[in-house]
């Protein structure tokens, strides 16, 4: 199966001080990556959702990477 389709289109975004995360489930793990300085998901437009998804699916291989060494 191709790693892009295991991707969950549902995000959860969460605001902590100034700054905002992003929460996303990959191949049955939580990843959650902060997002750009200045990005606010309430006034993104969602083309950027693209990007963001893409980002989320590097850190969660990068994740899956750590844990095997």
């Amino acid at each position: 199966m191709n790693q892009t389709n295991s991707v969950s289109k549902e995000v959860l975004f969460q605001q902590l001080g100034n700054t905002w995360y992003i929460f996303t489930e990959i191949n049955d793990e939580v990843v959650y990556s902060i997002m750009p300085e200045g990005m606010d998901p309430r006034t993104t437009k969602l083309e950027l959702y693209e990007v963001i998804e893409e980002h989320l699916e590097k850190v969660a291989a990068h994740q899956r990477e750590a844990r095997a060494v």
